[in-house]
């Protein structure tokens, strides 16, 4: 070969790879572009849908698409715009829940308060909890952890200990089982109705559980995991007359929120036994038949909106109230607190522990602090299904005689 030919076909093979890197470039970055703009679209909060694709370049035969997914659907539209587009990949996305599972991708809560956390270990950040009976979606198991999602969706890692695993079959069963929920502050569940055998569980209120019978004064109840137990029967009331008798106005969650008085701040507490501040107003909601979502930041964009001024005259007792971080300008508006208002200025919230302050300057216990970093008020109570706050009652698990969460 002439150095001219040499040299002809050297610049050849080059023009050629720079066309292939090229090409290599641009199909990345229209990938990522696309996997950017559904997962905004689908999934731009973590907490409560997942979408974590991600994309390996496989040499110049194309890219393979890796990482996992709970929405099937946004799974099928990514590849199908990919191909509309002309750019090959691979898929090898993992749809939960996995496969690992064998059909186990039920979990209902085995203790009186679990503890959800933000990764797969007990020193990891507690992101919420869930009570007695309550239904999980089971989408992976790690170790001993599992990656569950509650009701309200909200994702999370629960270990072992802390919840029965269950087939379709399995929780159906449960699911369709008559239930009571417990309604006092604090209890135990004891083996015999003497309340002379062995503890079996302590009880908070909220808890659900799988009614058996009635034996003097008692009520015999099962546990998720098949243990049963004796409560008495003043504890408890059947659940779907409980759920009936639900009358969610000022006046009950008003009377609610003070039974909490008094009890501890817990960064991730939704129960009884400890409450941050949203996960108190999460609990009183729901001890009165509503389903808040669990953070303040996304209780924000529920309830109707209320026009408020340095007055408050707008408001009524029993809207939540936000505060936190004003928008300006270089930062973004940040939801840090929720209270329920009472009326006169006051509010009750979990701050330290759950206590009455007031916004009013002048007032003894007024909370300077909250007045400066108020945002904004909302109202549930005012058709709280059409903006965004579903009743109990309507919920696929808790409404009676119906299917699944989703």
């Amino acid at each position: 070969m002439t150095n001219i030919k040499r040299n002809l076909h050297l610049g050849i093979i080059a023009v050629l790879s720079l066309w292939t890197t090229a090409c290599l470039n641009n199909n990345k970055n229209t990938i990522q572009s696309k996997i950017a703009e559904i997962r905004q679209e689908v999934a731009p909060d973590r907490r409560v849908a997942r979408f974590d694709v991600d994309l390996v370049q496989a040499g110049p035969e194309g890219f393979v698409l890796t990482g996992e997914t709970n929405l099937i659907e946004a799974k099928k539209q990514l590849i199908e715009e990919l191909n509309a587009l002309g750019v090959p990949v691979i898929d090898s996305i993992q749809v939960l829940p996995s496969s690992h599972l064998n059909g186990r991708h039920w979990g209902i809560v085995n203790i009186s308060v679990c503890n959800i956390r933000s990764e797969p270990k007990h020193s990891a950040e507690l992101s919420t909890q869930s009570l007695l009976g309550t239904p999980l979606r089971v989408h992976k198991k790690q170790g001993e952890w599992y990656l569950v999602q509650t009701p309200d969706d909200y994702f999370g890692w629960l270990d072992e200990g802390g919840l029965a695993l269950m087939n379709e079959v399995e929780y159906t069963h449960w699911k369709n089982s008559p239930k009571v929920i417990y309604t006092a502050d604090f209890g135990l569940a004891h083996g015999n109705s003497l309340h002379h055998g062995k503890v079996v569980s302590d009880l908070t209120a909220g808890n659900l559980l799988a009614f058996r019978s009635q034996e003097r004064g008692d009520v015999v109840v099962g546990f998720p995991d098949g243990r049963e137990a004796h409560i008495p029967d003043a504890e408890v009331e059947h659940f779907d007359e409980w759920l009936a008798s639900r009358q969610p106005d000022s006046t009950h969650i008003l009377q609610t929120a003070e039974t909490f008085m008094g009890r501890p701040y817990l960064w991730g507490g939704t129960s009884g036994k400890g409450v941050d501040c949203s996960g108190f107003t999460k609990m009183v909601f729901y001890m009165n038949g509503l389903m808040l979502a669990r953070d303040a930041s996304q209780q924000v964009h529920t309830g109707k909106l209320i026009e408020t001024d340095t007055t408050f005259s707008n408001l009524l007792p029993g809207d939540l109230l936000f505060f936190g971080q004003k928008a300006s300008e270089g930062q973004r508006e940040r939801i840090r607190h929720v209270a329920i208002y009472m009326g006169k200025g006051k509010v009750i919230h979990a701050t330290g522990q759950v206590k009455i302050q007031s916004l009013r300057r002048g007032d003894p216990d007024f909370a300077e602090d909250r007045l400066k970093t108020f945002i904004r008020a909302r109202r549930p109570l005012e058709n709280p299904a059409e903006y965004g706050i579903p009743y109990l009652r309507e919920l696929e698990y808790y409404g009676v005689g119906v299917g699944d969460f989703q």
